[in-house]
């Protein structure tokens, strides 16, 4: 199975009406963590930063000194014209032109989890808010990728970038055509593929992680399809206090990211800050 382009390129890209047509190789990241992280990740080409003539402290600076760094244009506008560029009013007085966000190779992120970064599967998530929530965890911890199928389900959105913080600039986040199919895929590569669950028979914490590890979670309200939770290995359950029924995807995503990075700690180590 191919994977296809990252929806909406990837990164916290906010595309304006100029942009959207097809073929051009440029778009928006808005807001001050995603900004910085696409200056500081070196990962794609940084054209432009565009500053708010009224935005001023640390952060801003920091990030007029990273687009010095890279050779990027720096210019200056008011708030009223970075909102029309954004979209909307939450670019916190910064927006940067960003060469699209390569596709990853499929080779390269199939040898992810072998080398201790596992990935996320999402099935029927349908809030951005928690997608973009998945992507900043699977950055601060060393995931190797999120993985979902935007047909009817969550797409990329400013919302997702937004909420992902930078996150976007570190990990893939790829479009699948059928959950089912790619959990059958990263089996055959020896990954193994663990389902969240309230209901599962393994508790997360007491389970014994294999080499290359997938954590597949389901949608809000719903929970794992009945074919992805066919082709998981095992089930988990995060043990919750007494009245708790669950967490919702991103907080339970978290907690299983941690439980693998603390026992499979990254050889160079994870020192990002949340």
């Amino acid at each position: 199975m191919a994977l296809g382009a990252r929806p909406g390129g990837g990164g916290s890209e906010i595309a304006s009406r100029r942009q959207r047509r097809p073929g051009m190789p440029f778009e928006v990241v808005v807001g001050r963590n995603s900004v910085r992280a696409a200056l500081a990740a070196g990962t794609r080409k940084v054209r432009t930063v565009v500053v708010d003539r009224d935005s001023a402290g640390r952060a801003v600076d920091e990030i007029k000194r990273l687009a010095r760094a890279v050779g990027a244009e720096l210019n200056v506008t008011s708030s009223q014209e970075l909102t029309r560029l954004a979209g909307g009013d939450f670019h916190q007085g910064v927006a940067a032109y960003v060469a699209r966000m390569p596709t990853p190779a499929w080779e390269e992120l199939m040898a992810a989890p072998r080398a201790g970064r596992p990935f996320i599967v999402l099935d029927h998530v349908e809030d951005p808010r928690n997608l973009g929530a998945v992507v900043r965890s699977a950055a601060a911890f060393g995931a190797g990728g999120v993985f979902f199928p935007p047909r009817r389900q969550v797409r990329v959105t400013p919302t997702v970038a937004k909420v992902a913080e930078g996150g976007l600039e570190y990990v893939p986040v790829v479009p699948v055509s059928s959950v089912s199919q790619f959990l059958r895929q990263v089996k055959d590569v020896g990954v193994w593929r663990y389902g969240l669950e309230g209901d599962g028979e393994a508790r997360m914490g007491e389970i014994e992680f294999g080499e290359g590890a997938a954590f597949v979670l389901g949608g809000e309200g719903v929970g794992l399809s009945a074919a992805a939770r066919k082709e998981c290995d095992v089930v988990v359950a995060i043990p919750l206090a007494a009245g708790v029924s669950s967490l919702n995807v991103a907080a339970a995503a978290a907690v299983a990211l941690y439980e693998f990075r603390r026992r499979r700690p990254l050889a160079e180590g994870v020192s990002r800050k949340g």
